[in-house]
C-alpha cells in the first residue's frame, strides 16, 4: 500500500516542494460542491510526485476510479505545475493498480476538520454522538 504525499512532507528536492506547494491550490472538484472544499493533497489524492530533467509526473489515487472530474483536475494540475520555471512539461496519470482511497490518506489536519464537522453537524440537528450515549 502506498502513501499519499503530505502537505509537510520533506522532499530533498526543492523543485518537488515547489511542486506539491502548487498542488496545494488545486481543489477536489467533489468537496467544492459542499462548504468545505478541500485541496487535493490534504485530501490525500497525490500518490507520487517525479521529476526527470523538467519533466514533471504526477500520479493521482482517486476517491473513485469513476471520477468524472480527472480531467479537470488534470487541467488544473497542469496549469499550475507547468507555470514554475524548472518545469517543462507535466503529465496527471491516474493510478490504475487498484488501491482503493480510504480516509487515512487524508491529512490528519483534514481527519481532524472533517470529524469536527461531523460532530458541529449531529449537534446543530440534535442528535447526541453514538459514543456519548453509550458512556
Amino acid at each position: 500500500m502506498s502513501s499519499a504525499i503530505t502537505p509537510d512532507q520533506p522532499f530533498d528536492d526543492e523543485l518537488k516542494s515547489k511542486i506539491r506547494d502548487q498542488l496545494l491550490e488545486v481543489l477536489d472538484p467533489c468537496s467544492c460542491m459542499s462548504e468545505h472544499p478541500v485541496n487535493i493533497v490534504d485530501l490525500g489524492l497525490v500518490d507520487e510526485i517525479t521529476v526527470d530533467d523538467g519533466a514533471v509526473e504526477v500520479v493521482l489515487l482517486l476517491t473513485s476510479q469513476r471520477c468524472t472530474y480527472f480531467l479537470d483536475m488534470n487541467d488544473e494540475i497542469r496549469e499550475r505545475v507547468g507555470a514554475l520555471p524548472e518545469v517543462d512539461s507535466v503529465e496527471v496519470h491516474q493510478d490504475t493498480s487498484g488501491e482503493i482511497w480510504t480516509h487515512e490518506r487524508m491529512s490528519e489536519r483534514e481527519r481532524t476538520a472533517r470529524r469536527q464537522r461531523f460532530y458541529d453537524q449531529m449537534e446543530a440537528a440534535g442528535i447526541t454522538p453514538y459514543a456519548e450515549r453509550s458512556q
